[in-house]
């Protein structure tokens, strides 16, 4: 139940949204009127029904049945015999790696499939029964392969937030009937992470693509492929049950070098990824179209520990045995040594089996299974496991004394790793400086989640108050007084908006675009019908001043004036924060980019075309996020575009330098930007351009910030009038 502040803030976002044009992009009106109205979940019985599930299971089924490719839900089984394991390297069943022939018929299959426009009766039927039916099925067998100890609370999740994101799915197919967008309906791959597969596979990317006709190939993994595989078996059973087309969903078992031959020719589709940031750069280099959400080092800041933040840093740090994306890497802390961490790991329970932990109700236990082959990486030691957790994993650590962690932090999935900073000699965490450079390495870093727990609300949290406005992360929390935050909690059904993002100056490495949830799915591959940016030209002179109107018609292409038009329109009613109403008091929306002096590099070269110029300008010229930007001209640019360029830049005090490829070099390495933007990869065509949303926020941030109280009145009148937030200016 929501505390009455939440209700509040719904039914207000609610009467917000009447009278505005129909959109789902994040942060309008209609978006945010998507949250509310949560479904009950009895979580008892998913508890009882899914131990019931795991004590039952017979193993030899894995064995019996091996994993396959299924195409149009037939099985096929021509290829080289192997075995599946589990999280914990066990072998766990069986497994058929498809022939080289086999995956060229996964390839013409689904490049021959036709089009459906809309199936949400009959998906949002099996979705119905997958959910409540075979719930137990879906938390069991991700608990017996990945060894989930919590996967109650991800269906508890995908429940609730479910019914957001369908309705976001309706407001784009009622655009797409009204001829203002463009579903594309290739096959989408996806790339099934182990760890939350029900609600992040299984809903987000595979059913509610499925509802508005985009077909799946689902791939295999090389570890804890059999949860995911059992899920599109039922699902095909399900579907079938409905009469629904099952060419639409197929499944591939295939070796790395066959998924990439998969990749390389399905080049124009979309890839949808949760993983690490190494495997989404080499998707990537394949699928231009990948969408990917991938970790970080996230990080807890507390100057002084005591029993609470204890328990805090603990259950962060061992969540689902560090195989949670938001478990906590990084402390950051006045003054640490080893007898410090042995006292907040006293009392760590050692599990045998996730299904101890669900009959608990559970979820930061020590995994016996695999402690014997624990060998700490170079630079850290070993804290063994207290008394209470005889037999589990030790626990590895670093402490940096006087100095922040090092970069680039391996997350060492499922062990527990956890580096400790602490502040020079002299300085404390709460000082001003330290905390610059702790935004400079948690910039570069990006983390998913920074938690502040110990700030002063009398003097308005100091400490995040300069975080939060000097970084971007998508996950802010705030611990408060008996309360602390944990760098593990996020309901973005409740409006805690969550996302897993790449540093941003490298984004496009690894993603085309920042994932979101919660998101329409199929609005990353959607794009807007020419005639209707052509009709939306028209509406410019009402919207822009002269520069930014000159600047546009430049391009000379009304598509271009009309993309404009709509980018405008959506940040008009979209900027500022708003409210979230789950038990936590939060604010969530658009950003800035962090407040320094030079946030953002806007690099604009000879052979860039001007309405890729104008498009990734007006983001910043019609918000306060035009503080902070700095565009570089290259002396070879034609005097014509030059001049429009300055124009602007001067009606906007925008600061713009003509210089050598080696002059902005040096001014990139002096002034550590948040972000350098090439116009090499914007797109101008009309069926190249994304939602708008899509793409102001692969220039500008966005996320949520809590508290971990609700109802938390010093909270809001804190952080609600903060500067970082996006504003409309113009």
């Amino acid at each position: 139940m929501a505390t009455s502040r939440s209700l509040r803030g719904c039914a207000g976002l609610v009467r917000t949204c009447r009278g505005t044009q129909r959109t789902y992009t994040f942060a309008s009106p209609a978006y945010a009127a998507s949250f509310g109205d949560k479904p009950p979940v009895d979580v008892k019985a998913l508890r009882r029904d899914s131990v019931e599930y795991i004590e039952k299971f017979d193993a030899k089924v894995w064995f019996d049945d091996p994993v396959c490719t299924i195409i149009k839900g037939k099985v096929l089984t021509e290829g080289e015999h192997g075995t599946t394991v589990d999280a914990f390297g066990a072998e766990n069943g069986r497994q058929i790696l498809a022939s080289p022939g086999v995956v060229d018929t996964v390839l013409q299959h689904v490049r021959s499939l036709g089009t459906v426009r809309d199936l949400r009766d009959q998906v949002r039927r099996v979705e119905a029964r997958l959910l409540s039916e075979h719930a137990a099925m879906l938390i069991g067998n991700q608990a017996i392969d990945f060894h989930k100890q919590d996967g109650v609370t991800e269906i508890e999740e995908s429940i609730e937030a479910n019914v957001i994101e369908r309705r976001l799915n309706d407001l784009l197919l009622a655009d797409e009937t009204a001829g203002r967008v463009r579903i594309q309906r290739d096959v989408a791959l996806i790339g099934c992470v182990s760890n939350f597969t029900n609600f992040l596979d299984l809903c987000r990317k595979t059913l509610r693509n499925l509802e508005l006709g985009v077909p799946v190939l689902v791939l295999s993994r090389s570890n804890t492929t059999q949860h995911m595989y059992r899920w599109v078996q039922l699902l095909l059973d399900e579907m079938r049950q409905e009469g629904l087309d099952e060419a639409l969903v197929t499944y591939v078992s295939c070796s790395i070098p066959e998924q990439r031959r998969i990749m390389a020719g399905l080049s124009h589709c979309p890839f949808y990824l949760t993983g690490s940031r190494q495997v989404a750069a080499a998707i990537k280099e394949l699928m231009p179209h990948t969408f990917a959400s991938t970790g970080g080092p996230n990080t807890m800041v507390v100057p002084e520990l005591d029993s609470a933040t204890d328990a805090a840093a603990r259950m962060s740090s061992l969540i689902e045995n560090s195989g949670q994306c938001t478990a906590m890497r990084h402390l950051v802390t006045n003054a640490c040594a080893p007898n410090d961490l042995k006292r907040i790991f006293e009392g760590v329970q050692a599990v045998d089996s996730s299904a101890d932990s669900l009959r608990q109700g559970a979820f930061d236990g020590l995994f016996k299974k695999w402690a014997a082959s624990f060998q700490a990486a170079s630079g850290y030691e070993l804290l063994a496991p207290p008394a209470s957790a005889s037999g589990a994993q030790s626990i590895a650590f670093r402490i940096s004394q006087g100095q922040l962690a090092p970069k680039s932090l391996e997350e060492h999935w499922r062990r527990v790793y956890l580096d400790v900073s602490t502040p020079p000699k002299g300085s404390s965490v709460k000082d001003p400086a330290f905390l610059e450079q702790l935004s400079r390495w948690l910039t570069k870093e990006q983390p998913i989640t920074l938690a502040v727990n110990g700030d002063d609300e009398q003097k308005g949290f100091p400490m995040m108050q300069q975080l939060f406005s000097s970084t971007a992360q998508a996950i802010y929390s705030v611990g408060r007084e008996g309360q602390p935050a944990l760098t593990a909690q996020a309901r973005p059904q409740d409006g805690e908006i969550f996302g897993e993002f790449p540093p941003r100056r490298d984004m496009p490495k690894y993603t085309e675009g920042p994932v979101f949830v919660p998101s329409s799915t199929p609005s990353y591959m959607a794009r807007y019908e020419k005639q209707h940016l052509q009709a939306a030209a028209a509406r410019a002179p009402d919207l822009f001043g002269s520069a930014v109107c000159e600047l546009l018609q430049a391009s000379r292409r009304d598509e271009i004036v009309g993309y404009g038009v709509l980018l405008a329109e959506y940040l008009k009613e979209s900027c500022g924060p708003r409210h979230g109403c789950g038990q936590r008091t939060s604010l969530w929306g658009l950003q800035r980019p962090p407040m320094q002096q030079v946030s953002t590099l806007l690099r604009i070269e000879a052979s860039d075309n001007i309405g890729a110029a104008a498009l990734s300008l007006l983001p910043f010229l019609l918000t306060n996020a035009k503080d902070g930007l700095v565009v570089s001209l290259a002396p070879e640019i034609a005097d014509a575009m030059a001049n429009v360029l300055r124009g602007v830049g001067e009606a906007n005090s925008v600061p713009i330098h003509t210089e050598s490829d080696a002059a902005f070099s040096q001014r990139c390495h002096d002034s550590e930007p948040w972000n350098i933007v090439s116009l090499s990869l914007t797109p101008t065509l009309a069926e190249e351009l994304p939602m708008v949303d899509h793409f102001v926020l692969r220039l500008l941030p966005m996320g949520h910030i809590k508290s971990s109280a609700a109802n938390d009145e010093g909270f809001i009148e804190a952080f609600e009038s903060s500067p970082k937030w996006l504003r409309y200016t113009a």
